[in-house]
């Protein structure tokens, strides 16, 4: 043969080996690859069953850790709610003043769950003045047991507002004395007659004085509704003796006279001093012997007793030892 035949069938015999070798790696290839993905696949399908089982197992427990998650950080909340209204309250003071000057009534206020000052606890009759604020809120910053005021008068139980405005009791006229009341005033209170603070029975301003600690806010406002505990009346003491209207009737002092005051007991004592009297003006009448006549301008008979009650000077005429006294009053000027 020639050799450029011979060189052409080894050529072709080698490409016929390639192929033949080729298709057969291709088909045993093919097979392993795809019979792999199978098995994968089958295993995949099982592990995804199992799964699927496992989350069903479970759901259930997870779903109850979910609530009791929930129910934990409902109570959790709510607790902190509650320590936010505990510490709150723990930081502001426990009562709110509104003063109504257009009623002249003052009433306290305190906390209710929710830490607002929603709970009228107390009404207080009260006198304001031209200097009153007539709106605003104020926070006290100071008190005293005794404060000089104007017109070298004494406020008990004074407790400040702000600047001269206070809260204090009818001015005495001695510090310390409180049978120094100024009883004319006393009978003033529930109406407009203060030069500007805001006048109190004395055991509400005492009760102001050691309830009320710096830091309580005062409101002013007028209105012709008293408030949800209206207004409380005051007890009207002018007409009544030296030893008690010199006394604020609700001082708890315990040498306070009111305390032991009892007007049926006084009504019927001054009865019976009114019929004591007049039987010793007749005993002693009968009794006396017969006198010269005397000048009647200079003589004191009943005919002649004098009886003239002013706001400032009483003068009376005692039968009995035929003299005349006479009582003043001391009017200070505020």
């Amino acid at each position: 043969m020639k050799p450029k035949k011979l060189i052409l069938l080894t050529i072709s015999i080698v490409l016929l080996t390639m192929i033949i070798f080729v298709i057969y790696y291709y088909e045993n290839f093919t097979q392993t690859e795809t019979s792999a993905p199978a098995v994968n696949m089958q295993e995949s399908i099982n592990n995804s069953a199992s799964s699927e089982i496992d989350i069903t197992q479970l759901e259930d427990p997870s779903q109850e850790n979910i609530i009791n998650e929930l129910s934990q950080n409902t109570y959790t909340n709510q607790d902190n709610t509650k320590n936010i209204v505990q510490k709150k309250n723990a930081n502001t003071p426990p009562y709110y003043i509104k003063v109504n000057y257009g009623a002249q009534v003052v009433t306290i206020y305190q906390k209710d769950e929710n830490g607002n000052y929603t709970i009228p606890l107390k009404a207080m009759v009260c006198s304001t003045g031209d200097a009153t604020p007539t709106s605003g809120v104020y926070s006290i910053p100071a008190r005293w047991e005794w404060l000089r005021l104007q017109g070298y008068v004494w406020g008990h139980y004074s407790t400040q507002i702000k600047g001269n405005i206070l809260f204090h009791s009818v001015p005495y006229l001695r510090k310390g004395d409180p049978a120094s009341l100024e009883y004319w005033e006393y009978d003033k209170l529930g109406t407009y007659a203060s030069a500007g603070c805001v006048r109190l029975k004395v055991s509400d301003a005492k009760w102001i004085y050691n309830n009320c600690k710096n830091g309580t806010n005062v409101e002013f406002y007028s209105s012709s509704d008293p408030g949800p505990l209206g207004k409380p009346s005051s007890k009207k003491i002018s007409s009544y003796s030296d030893e008690l209207r010199n006394w604020d009737p609700t001082d708890s002092n315990p040498n306070n006279p009111w305390k032991s005051y009892k007007p049926n007991n006084n009504n019927n004592n001054n009865n019976n001093n009114n019929n004591n009297n007049s039987n010793n003006n007749d005993n002693s009448t009968s009794n006396q012997p017969n006198k010269p006549t005397t000048n009647p301008d200079k003589t004191n008979t009943i005919q002649n007793t004098v009886v003239n009650d002013t706001k400032t000077n009483t003068i009376t005429s005692d039968l009995k030892n035929n003299t005349i006294t006479q009582n003043s009053l001391t009017n200070t000027i505020k």
